[in-house]
């Protein structure tokens, strides 16, 4: 008996030094799914729910969002902004330098999209990446660069190649289950994942049918579809993954309390097969 209660040790304690995680990624809702009466109201049930906040806020919305995290105790996660590349400039509204204003001092993440104007080029997209990464350094804030399907960036392997040649140590990437079901079906997860572990900094998931090719069959409650959601979980964890982990729900028809008491519950099963320490149930 002692034998054998030795040998089990021998196997678990190497893993537990390894480095992975004893406890899961922080879960966010975004702010797409959060149709409610009001702000207040949106927040005081995901708190209720037991999601750790919202992220990926529209700026124009995010001093109403803030206040009201604040006032919740809930964090909030990162806004959303974007920007168009040409072939001889780039542009963004007002609203992406007032934003990143408002959240100085914050750790909050500037999500980034690389939109397509006239005859985009990755020069224009690096010029654009620099100048909102300066931005967001001057505020103390990171940027992840938001892949998105049908935009100049839409890969993450794009995303990733534009991260590293702006050369900022504060830009990074996120990595989004739907955008990438949508453009990069068949390549390997497992790979992918492990080439953006460097830069890795955030991450969306939702239920996917794994062969989908809309959003209607890409972005659903978190307990439907196809797509392998322990997999990825495994993977992510495999590779030491410490970044937050927002909810999508862009186009989800599911009514919202329904949609994210039965995600979050998904949540909790998946992580409590997966990491240590996990959320209770």
């Amino acid at each position: 008996m002692v034998r054998a209660l030795m040998l089990v040790l021998s196997l678990v304690i190497p893993v537990l030094k390894s480095g992975a995680q004893e406890t899961p990624p922080p879960l966010y809702v975004f702010q797409n799914g959060l149709r409610f009466v009001s702000v207040d109201e949106g927040v005081r049930l995901i708190k209720d729910f037991g999601f750790q906040g919202v992220g990926s806020v529209d700026p124009k919305d995010l001093a109403t969002f803030k206040t009201a995290c604040d006032k919740g105790g809930l964090k909030l996660f990162s806004i959303y902004v974007g920007g168009t590349v040409n072939a001889d400039g780039f542009s963004y509204g007002p609203e992406v330098s007032e934003a990143i204003s408002l959240l100085k001092g914050s750790d909050a993440l500037v999500e980034l999209n690389l939109q397509r104007g006239v005859n985009p080029n990755d020069d224009q997209a690096i010029a654009l990446v620099k100048e909102i990464a300066a931005k967001a350094k001057a505020a103390g804030l990171k940027v992840v660069l938001y892949p998105h399907a049908n935009f100049h960036v839409e890969r993450l392997d794009h995303a990733l190649r534009i991260a590293k040649a702006s050369g900022c140590d504060n830009v990074g990437v996120t990595f989004n289950l739907c955008h990438y079901l949508k453009v990069q079906p068949k390549d390997d997860l497992a790979a992918v994942l492990a080439d953006a572990k460097p830069l890795l900094w955030s991450l969306s998931l939702c239920g996917a049918e794994a062969e989908g090719t809309d959003w209607s069959t890409l972005i659903r409650p978190l307990d439907e579809g196809t797509f392998d959601q322990a997999g990825l979980l495994r993977n992510l964890s495999r590779i030491g993954f410490k970044g937050p982990v927002g909810l999508q729900c862009y186009s989800n028809k599911t009514p919202p309390t329904q949609n994210l008491t039965r995600s979050i519950q998904t949540w909790k099963k998946l992580v409590g097969s997966i990491w240590v320490g996990s959320l209770k149930q």
